[in-house]
């Protein structure tokens, strides 16, 4: 019997082992999360602070494309948090009268955007949207300085002042973040 006990505890010390060793080995490192402010167009014709977040690799890829439109998710309702859409095809909206809406307002303001680019040496990013035809689509622009004085290329941090984010998912909707996005 003594010995009936001891290999049950030997075998119930292995299985605790091995258990424990895999449960660690699954573990995987989060990323850690940054964000980069931006304005939202609004409804009125005015523009909104709102961030983008993801990792600095989600980031850098998303926002180093040349001269194309950047689909982005909004993914809080109360706040203006934004995600990029990276690796994964975005069918447009299909809605004719959205494009427009966003064209018109692009062309409207980009003359605006860029002397605002070229005066800070700064990149500008405006995310667009149709709130008047609806659908969803939110689409960012990034207006680099084009100005001979703005040559200096400067690393991907410097270029869009990048910051921790330190939140969840869970506390997109919170007041903290709200207040986190008006600093910015």
């Amino acid at each position: 019997m003594k010995k009936f006990i001891q290999i049950i505890g030997v075998l119930a010390l292995a299985l605790v082992t091995v258990f424990a060793c895999k449960k660690s080995g699954e573990e995987v490192k989060k990323e850690e999360r940054f964000s980069i402010a931006m304005k939202v167009a609004a409804a009125n014709g005015n523009t909104e602070n709102a961030i983008i977040i993801g990792s600095k690799t989600e980031l850098k890829t998303a926002l180093s494309e040349k001269y194309v439109p950047i689909y982005v998710k909004k993914v809080s309702a109360s706040n203006n948090v934004f995600i990029p859409i990276v690796g994964e095809p975005v069918l447009p909206n299909p809605n004719k009268l959205c494009w427009d809406e966003i064209d018109a307002y692009v062309n409207a303001h980009k003359a605006e955007w860029q002397q605002q680019a070229n005066q800070t040496c700064s990149t500008v990013l405006v995310c667009v949207t149709c709130p008047n035809t609806g659908g969803g689509l939110y689409v960012l622009y990034v207006i680099k300085p084009t100005s001979p004085k703005c040559t200096i290329y400067e690393a991907f941090e410097m270029q869009f002042n990048i910051s921790a984010f330190n939140f969840t998912n869970n506390q997109l909707e919170s007041e903290a973040v709200a207040s986190f996005i008006k600093g910015r």
